[in-house]
């Protein structure tokens, strides 16, 4: 067990096996990173309140009658983005999350835990809560309700402030669109 506090190693890929004789023409690997889209002042605008998460069991999910193929996540406190369009969007303490569900098949273009998608997930996921009342989606705290393309802009909007440039902005875009056209009736038209 590493010593607390102590760094997490970084671990580099696995070397591949090249015939004998051949000379290898592989580029070196290079890490995938990020640039926020915005200064830390700008961001701490957009995202004023810490991001407090716990992970949420196995068990507490089946309890839940959730699918237990990922995670899910519990806000310790109130989190809140503030969009350039909509105004705030405030999470509420104790609020379950699975951020990103992004397929397995696109990681390669987007991962799930990714930080320009991680807390763009929490308003978006927030926006696609149902009311119980009447079983809508995309309520603002204005008590506007968003369509579901507005609602999927709130994302995007929220990924160009984490950093995402525009080609996976929009494919992310597309995704959420398609995916979710069954459920376009919830939100506003």
């Amino acid at each position: 067990m590493p010593e607390p506090e102590s760094i997490i190693p970084s671990s580099e890929p696995a070397a591949l096996a090249v015939p004998a004789g051949a000379s290898p023409r592989l580029a070196p690997a290079t890490a995938l990173t990020f640039r926020p889209g915005v200064s830390e002042a700008d961001f701490l605008q957009c995202f004023p309140l810490p991001y407090k998460v716990q992970a949420v069991t196995i068990y507490e999910a089946a309890r839940q009658g959730w699918a237990t193929d990922r995670s899910y996540w519990q806000f310790l406190d109130s989190f809140q983005y503030v969009s350039a369009m909509w105004g705030p969007i405030d999470i509420p303490k104790d609020f379950y999350t699975d951020f990103a569900s992004v397929p397995p098949k696109l990681h390669s273009i987007i991962d799930d835990d990714s930080p320009i998608i991680l807390f763009p997930s929490a308003p978006h996921d927030f926006l696609f809560t149902k009311r119980k009342s009447d079983g809508t989606r995309g309520w603002l705290p204005s008590g506007k309700q968003l369509s579901l393309t507005e609602v999927n802009r709130v994302l995007t909007e929220a990924m160009s402030i984490c950093g995402a440039d525009l080609l996976t902005r929009e494919l992310v875009f597309s995704a959420v669109e398609v995916a979710n056209q069954g459920i376009r009736h919830e939100f506003a038209p």
